[in-house]
């Protein structure tokens, strides 16, 4: 199988690519990380169930996930404050604020690209190990395991499109196998350019059936609250301690994930292999 692990030309079109969503809705996530904890999906009680129920017959799961690392700084723009400036500075002062803001929010994609390439710059450079996208992978891979399926790794490239019809492109899935696509996204993001910076895990999964019908989709976030960072700059200063937060948001996700795409765990019948990674050993 042929390994890709091709970047999109930004960060932000990295996440707008994932399910064609506007500026907007994309800030409107980032920065509703406590809203959106737990499971995303709307399903029926009745509706999930039957799903959880299809999940279980997945004896043989092939889990994508990718591989490389994107660590996304970003931020709403402005400043929050356009009508306390009025209040306190009068027309003009809020005249001012408003166009500050305004132009703030206008260069929120370029200054989300640059912060995002910096920041994994700086935790690449400080010699942490890049690899929070793997060990959750590897979690996820264990727990699968334990419920008596054969699992097998496959590091690959970001999946693109809406979650309900997530692809990998190019990818070779394996015969006789279930695919578990999962998309996972790592970030610090504040709801303006005053705001604090506070940890946003998100991870969205959909299984596919061996020949590769959509069975069911989920999509968990953490609730994480720290580390917080008062400024870009704090946060750019203290990178183990940041990559540190996100790895702890995305241990926290790997039984929510499990148990919201398979359900209650059912003995098995089927033994349990090793876990194999794509490169690694032979198909």
């Amino acid at each position: 199988m042929k390994l890709l692990n091709p970047l999109p030309r930004s960060f932000m079109d990295l996440l707008r690519l994932d399910a064609g969503m506007s500026l907007q809705k994309l800030m409107s996530l980032l920065a509703a990380t406590a809203l959106l904890a737990g499971c995303a999906a709307d399903a029926s009680k009745p509706t999930l169930q039957a799903r959880q129920d299809a999940t279980r017959s997945a004896a043989k799961v092939e889990l994508i996930y990718n591989e490389e690392d994107q660590l996304i700084v970003t931020d709403g723009g402005g400043s929050g404050l356009t009508g306390f400036a009025g209040l306190l500075l009068g027309p003009i002062g809020a005249l001012v604020a408003l166009t500050i803001d305004t132009n703030s929010r206008m260069t929120m994609a370029a200054r989300t690209d640059q912060r995002s390439k910096e920041f994994t710059a700086a935790v690449r450079n400080s010699g942490t190990t890049m690899a929070l996208n793997r060990q959750f992978a590897e979690q996820l891979a264990a727990r699968l395991r334990e419920s008596g399926r054969e699992v097998k790794l496959t590091p690959f490239m970001r999946a693109t499109g809406a979650a309900s019809e997530m692809k990998v492109p190019e990818l070779q899935p394996t015969p006789g196998y279930s695919t578990l696509i999962l998309r996972i996204t790592t970030a610090y993001g504040a709801a303006d350019a005053t705001s604090s910076f506070k940890p946003f895990i998100s991870v969205e999964q959909l299984l596919r059936d061996e020949r590769q019908s959509v069975v069911h989709q989920t999509a968990h976030t953490a609730d994480v609250s720290e580390p917080t960072y008062f400024s870009y700059e704090g946060l750019l200063k203290d990178t183990a301690v940041a990559h540190e937060g996100l790895k702890q948001g995305l241990d926290r996700v790997v039984q929510p994930a499990y148990a919201g795409m398979f359900g209650g765990d059912q003995p098995r019948a089927v033994p349990a292999e090793t876990t194999r990674t794509a490169g690694l050993d032979a198909k």
